[in-house]
Order: structure tokens, then sequence, then C-alpha cells
């Protein structure tokens, strides 16, 4: 009688055993399966985007970068007379240049821009300036493992007797998105005050309501354009043609220039961290 129960459980044991196994070879079995569902999962995503070219976005960039020569263009009717503070220096010369690299800290390129006119509302301009390129530069040079790229150049225009000067620089902090800040300056050399947007409508006749529709058109076809970027899975900085930034009482960052175009410059990296901005031409 004994044996029969010893046998009994014996067989009890290994029934045991081989339920114990079969479990562990199903999840092992079942690891195995999702392991190989997440490796064909992944191998299915969508590809990855093709870098997008900021001409893609919005027009006119390419046009705009490319007057960044760190240098002033003496166009046509001008008649000023002004009282410089370096007398052998231009209107617009570069007053602080810094180019270094050290590797994992810092690339720096910069071309920062004086004003040479002894003048209240240029002193201002110039403090404006070195306070917003130059010291942040200086910064950069204090500091470590960042890996910054910096960059700074400017363009300036003198037409109709109004001096317009435009700085630019790109900001690129180690992993975060590159950033670009744009902001210009502009002179009436003949009555020796700054000069509005509303100066320069006047200048070439055109109304504030015919300004606010060819930006708010132009606008228009850039938002609907980054809206079909954003579809095709692109990040993009959106737009709102009908946002208050676009009309042209609060435009802030314009320039008259080449054929004494106006081009009126939205940069949103000046309150954002990207490198998109709009130009709108009138």
């Amino acid at each position: 009688m004994k044996a029969i129960l010893e046998d009994d459980k014996n067989k009890i044991n290994n029934k045991l055993k081989i339920f114990y196994v079969v479990i562990i070879v199903i999840c092992i079995i079942s690891i195995i399966a999702g392991i190989w569902i997440q490796v064909a999962s992944n191998e299915e995503e969508t590809p990855e985007l093709p870098e997008l070219d900021p001409n893609q976005v919005s027009t006119y960039r390419e046009e705009f970068n490319s007057f960044f020569k760190n240098k002033v263009n003496y166009m046509e009717n001008n008649s000023y007379k002004i009282t410089r503070i370096e007398q052998n220096k231009e209107i617009v010369y570069t007053g602080y240049h810094q180019k270094e690299t050290k590797v994992n800290d810092y690339d720096l390129d910069v071309n920062v821009p004086y004003i040479n006119i002894n003048n209240k509302i240029i002193e201002e301009f110039n403090k404006q300036i070195k306070e917003t390129f130059e010291q942040r530069a200086k910064s950069i040079l204090n500091l470590k493992n960042n890996n910054i790229i910096y960059t700074v150049n400017y363009t300036a225009y003198v037409t109709n007797n109004i001096l317009s000067l435009v700085v630019k620089s790109t900001l690129k902090e180690g992993n975060n998105p590159q950033r670009e800040i744009v902001q210009t300056y502009n002179y009436d050399l003949g009555n020796e005050k700054e000069c509005t947007i509303e100066n320069l409508l006047e200048l070439k006749n055109i109304t504030k309501q015919q300004a606010n529709q060819k930006v708010r058109d132009e606008i228009k076809k850039v938002e609907e354009n980054v809206s079909n970027l954003q579809q095709l899975g692109y990040n993009i900085f959106s737009r709102d043609s009908t946002d208050d930034i676009y009309s042209i009482n609060n435009v802030t960052e314009y320039f008259i220039g080449e054929n004494d175009n106006i081009y009126i410059v939205f940069a949103y990296g000046n309150t954002n961290n990207t490198s998109e901005m709009d130009i709108v031409i009138l």
C-alpha cells in the first residue's frame, strides 16, 4: 500500500514538473514573439523625413540671407551730412569682431556693427546692438562644454537719406534648436531722427491699408504651405495670418534695401527657439 502511494506521489511530481516546464516555454515564446513584433514594427515605421530647406517654407529667405556681407551699400538720392564719431571710418563699420573655435565649448564668428554718427538716437541704437550681440559673444567665451555655435553678421543700406541697418545672429546651443535673431535700425539722416515704418511707407506712397493687405496675403500663403508640410510630418513653427503681429502697427523689424524695396521681417527667433522667419517685400 505504501509503495503504491509513493508511486502516485512520483507521478504527481512529474506532472507538476511537466506543467512548470510548459509554462516556462510558453513565457519564453511570448517574450520572443513580443521582441519580434517590436522589431518588425520598428522596421515598418515611416522613414525619416528629408531635411527641410527654409526656402520651402517661406519666400525670399535665400535672397535675404545673401545680404549679410558686413558692409554698407550706398544706393541713390543721398545728400546728407553727418558728424562722425570716428573720422576715418564709414557710416557703419565692424566695431567688434571675434572669430574663435574651442572644441566642445564654442565656435564663434561674430561681426558686430557700430553706427558712426554722433547723435543721441544713434547712441541708443549702438547700446542696444552691443547689449544684444556683443555681450552675448563675450559671455560665450567664458562657457565650457556647451557646444555653442554663434554667428553675427550685418548689412546696411543708405538710400534717399535713410540709413537702414540689419543685424542677424544665429545661435545653436548643444542639442537645442537653432535660433535666428534679426534686429533692424532705421535712421533719417536728413532730419536726424528715427525712421518709422510709416515714414518708409510714405516715402514709397504706400498706404497702411495696402501694406496690411500685402502682408496678410503673403502670410496666408506661408500659413497654407506650413499646414501642408505639417501634415507630412514636419515640425514647423505655426503661423496664424489673423494674428495681430502681422499688423503694420505692430511691425518692429523692417528696412529699406535693394531697389528701394521695403522689407518687413517676421523673425520668430526673436522671441522663440526657432530659426524660421517670413519676409514680405513692399
